[in-house]
């Protein structure tokens, strides 16, 4: 029975990556230890259902879980949170990069000659081109494309529907809302935010929110 650890609780996430292992295994029965680290009082996302068929899941809160020393783990979010949970599990469980697993839903198409890094989550129908690269945590979300030569640095969120075309660099931590197109060569700084349907025509300096057709830089991020 395959088993994987899912660190951090966002039902959100947790229902789309429970959903993409049921699809990569789909003629086994899986298993989750689903760990929280937030109290239920501090997570909105716990009313919405998880569940996915053919995958048996238990839920612990942190303190009361003990881990072993290979189960793969994931993120139990898509969302802004990624970073977050991470540098809580490595402080109180030392997991690091190499203990994360990879979810790419088959429906997806990932050329071969796509450099990959660690925990990363490709969502169904999307589609990443050749000599793309993409860092560990990276999340690509439903029905959104990256184009060739195409650099997404750790922790970079694709939003559902969003374009990245080729040979751009988005920075760390960056977020490509939903529907937006970023042109060819193009260069977005690290934790900047494309609002949902933008045009990005010109480079995007970091730390920044940007926003319209074309996109425009209109305030610092926080």
């Amino acid at each position: 029975m395959p088993r994987f650890y899912l660190l951090g609780q966002s039902n959100f996430g947790i229902s789309v990556l429970l959903d993409c292992l049921s699809c990569i295994y789909p003629d086994e029965q899986l298993h989750t230890d689903i760990v929280a680290n937030l109290p239920a009082e501090q997570n909105a996302s716990l009313a919405f259902a998880y569940e996915a068929p053919g995958v048996q899941s238990t839920v612990y809160h942190w303190q009361d879980w003990t881990p072993d020393a290979i189960t793969p783990c994931l993120i139990g979010s898509i969302g802004k949170g990624r970073r977050a949970i991470f540098e809580f599990f490595e402080t109180h469980f030392q997991i690091k990069e190499d203990r994360y697993f990879s979810t790419i839903h088959p429906s997806a198409v990932v050329s071969k000659s796509v450099e990959m890094g660690r925990g990363i989550h490709i969502s169904p129908l999307s589609a990443v081109a050749p000599h793309a690269r993409l860092g560990d945590f990276v999340v690509i979300n439903r029905n959104a494309s990256v184009g060739h030569h195409t650099m997404l640095e750790r922790f970079a969120t694709v939003n559902p529907g969003a374009h990245v075309a080729g040979a751009c660099h988005i920075g760390e931590g960056t977020t490509i809302g939903a529907g937006a197109t970023v042109i060819d060569r193009i260069s977005i700084g690290a934790g900047s935010v494309i609002g949902a349907g933008s045009v990005v025509t010109r480079d995007i300096p970091a730390g920044v929110v940007a926003f319209g057709n074309p996109a425009k830089v209109i305030r610092e991020v926080g």
